[in-house]
């Protein structure tokens, strides 16, 4: 198939696009900067095309393509300021601009990547659950989603949006938990966590966000919201001590027990997905930070 990404040189792209191209589809990524496509993409392997996201940027882009994965999203800061949606007023736009240049070259198929984030801080979340995210962020997410599903109704293009969940692995940027982690095991340095580790996550491996996401694009027949991640969730302390058992650095946490726990955050019910498209999730926890330590090994 032909294949347009947007965001393709961040964490989940540059992944996805490596499977895309093992699966011998025809990629085209589209970035603001031309310089950091072809660091990220040396060779000719796929098309590299700048863009400013405009409608007509777009409406050019587009032309001939069957499906467009949509992964470029301004992100959340520690310093953001959970009063501004304004902040992430660019991620509506280019939605929009996107849907748009769909629907001017009868674009067959829009994928958008949402977030566990627009969802409460419950369990057994289902895609018919009514938004309401505890971050900015999720806000922005949501209203995205809630655009995406009315515009459903209005263009012919089938438009899915993956509500992930949080993303991890090798080669995910610094100053995220789980990278964190990962970095500190693997130089035996003592890994610290706030309170006693109660905190919950519902984490995805980037092996597994990847299949589920070309599994979407093969499938003709799917459209609407499909939670994409494991359906349970891992304590801090329990991630933490699977870290550092992979990188033989046991015992190494030092719990900071004057500062207080983090959420229990949201997990997702998968089941639809399952359902739709046989698809589930092939890496636990312990043997994707295996993999992650392969990884690491190759690389030196």
């Amino acid at each position: 198939m032909r294949i347009l990404i947007t965001g393709a040189t961040g964490f989940l792209g540059r992944n996805l696009i490596r499977l895309l191209l093992k699966e011998n589809h025809t990629v085209t990524a589209i970035g603001r900067s031309m310089e950091k496509l072809k660091d990220c993409f040396p060779d000719d392997t796929i098309y590299k095309r700048v863009t400013d996201y405009s409608v007509e940027s777009l409406t050019n882009l587009l032309e001939n393509q069957e499906v467009v994965i949509h992964l470029a999203s301004q992100l959340m800061q520690r310093d953001t300021d959970p009063l501004k949606i304004s902040s992430f007023s660019s991620n509506l736009q280019i939605v929009e601009n996107l849907v748009i240049a769909c629907n001017k070259n009868e674009t067959p198929k829009f994928i958008n990547t949402s977030t566990i984030s627009v969802y409460p801080l419950m369990k057994d979340l289902q895609e018919t659950q009514a938004p309401a995210p505890s971050t900015i962020y999720g806000v922005s997410k949501a209203n995205i989603d809630i655009y995406l599903s009315y515009i459903q109704k209005k263009i012919s293009t089938r438009i899915i949006s993956l509500r992930l969940a949080r993303l991890y692995g090798y080669g995910e940027r610094d100053g995220l938990m789980f990278t964190d982690f990962v970095n500190k095991a693997c130089n035996k340095e003592t890994l610290t966590i706030n309170g006693q580790g109660k905190s919950t996550i519902e984490y995805i491996y980037i092996e597994d966000a990847i299949e589920a996401i070309s599994n979407v694009a093969k499938n003709h027949e799917i459209e609407g919201a499909f939670n994409v991640g494991t359906g349970t969730s891992y304590s801090v302390k329990v991630i933490a001590e699977t870290v550092n058992q992979v990188f033989k650095n046991e015992g190494n946490v030092a719990y900071l027990v004057d500062k207080p726990d983090g959420i229990v955050g949201s997990e997702m019910d998968v089941s639809k997905i399952k359902a739709n498209l046989n698809w589930s999730v092939q890496w636990g926890l312990l043997q994707s930070v295996q993999d992650i330590k392969r990884n690491i090994e190759n690389e030196e």
